[in-house]
């Protein structure tokens, strides 16, 4: 038995890599790859059995994806494989309903293991069920202390963390897109930033989502 592994991710230099990783042992895998969660849907389907999934696939936050493909496809297995690790974002995936969770520079023996634990048992111990008034830190907003971020860009920041695009974020916040590209500007600009995956990964990283 063989088993159909799709990797998601818009690095290719990471999909050959984990796939020289993986098609180097004698597990029987066979792989697929998806750059964009659009190509990704395309090639979905009951006979997937795992999927490799990056946060952050175009600027998009995929987690937010999650529910929905575990609603369509019932038995598929999940493991986050991301460069991002926070408590938050553990959290977030776990909620999603993710199987497990592995940061980029896991080993190959990590790696592995946890496939064919998820594979097997659909195991969940990368993931710890979090207790939010027990072992988790104040979180202190960084941006309201010293005042780097307005309010209004405080609130843009965190839903561009939850993937919104600039049109959903302007419905959202009865403001025009053009005033929330102006102040997704000024965001990169005064955290010294270059791009929305930047502005996730900081977001996350403060405990700010």
């Amino acid at each position: 038995m063989s088993y159909n592994i799709i990797i998601a991710d818009d690095h290719e230099v990471i999909i050959n890599g984990l796939i020289k990783m993986l098609e180097n042992d004698s597990l029987p895998f066979k792989f697929q790859t998806a750059n964009t969660l659009s190509q990704l849907n395309l090639k979905l389907n009951t006979s997937t059995d795992l999927l490799l999934l990056d946060v952050n696939i175009g600027e998009v936050n995929s987690i937010n994806s999650i529910s929905d493909l575990r609603a369509r496809y019932p038995k598929l297995k999940i493991i986050i494989f991301t460069s991002y690790d926070s408590p938050a974002l553990r959290r977030e995936a776990a909620e999603a309903g993710t199987h497990a969770f592995l940061t980029k520079d896991a080993s190959r023996e990590t790696l592995l293991d946890t496939i064919v634990k998820v594979l097997d048992k659909g195991i969940n111990s990368t993931l710890p069920k979090f207790n939010h008034s027990i072992n988790e830190p104040d979180i202190q907003d960084r941006f309201l202390t010293e005042g780097i971020l307005s309010g209004r860009q405080l609130e843009i920041l965190k839903l561009v963390a939850h993937g919104k695009t600039s049109q959903q974020i302007a419905e959202a916040l009865f403001i025009s897109k053009h005033t929330v590209q102006w102040h997704r500007k000024n965001i990169l600009t005064k955290l010294n930033l270059n791009s929305a995956g930047e502005m996730i990964r900081y977001a996350y990283e403060k405990g700010l989502v």
